[in-house]
């Protein structure tokens, strides 16, 4: 079973137990995640939402921040001695894929909306706090 969820306007193919670093999010170590369905293939079959597997979402819960490697910038201008060196360090966001998801209903296609209404487009990411999971 495998899925491509949306995080930070990137996709990425998980698989239940993943641990995968995406662009800084603006959550804390520990917070739970609902990630966003774009694709879903188990055992029966292959889900393609239309954006989105409706009724589907990917539990993960953020492992912490982490940075990546140095990356040196060295600017300088012949016959002018001016030599410039600087670099810099991205900082990214440690997921881990807690479950499988819930596996969408089977009897209708994916993406379909009801007649006439277009489909609904939601996006980004449903951050649980730990306040809102005490009440």
């Amino acid at each position: 079973m495998f899925a491509v969820v949306k995080v930070g306007g990137r996709q990425y193919r998980v698989s239940p137990g993943d641990d995968f670093v995406v662009e800084k999010l603006n959550a804390e170590p520990g917070a739970a995640l609902q990630l966003p369905v774009l694709l879903w293939c188990d055992e029966s079959g292959v889900k393609v939402g239309r954006p989105l597997v409706e009724g589907v979402t990917m539990p993960a819960q953020v492992v912490g921040n982490v940075k990546g490697d140095k990356i040196d910038v060295f600017r300088y201008q012949p016959k002018k001695r001016y030599r410039k060196k600087t670099g810099h360090r991205q900082t990214y966001t440690r997921i881990k894929i807690m479950g499988d998801g819930e596996a969408p209903a089977s009897t209708a296609p994916a993406g379909t909306a009801a007649a006439g209404e277009p489909p609904t487009e939601t996006s980004g990411i449903q951050v649980e706090t730990q306040a809102q999971n005490e009440e």
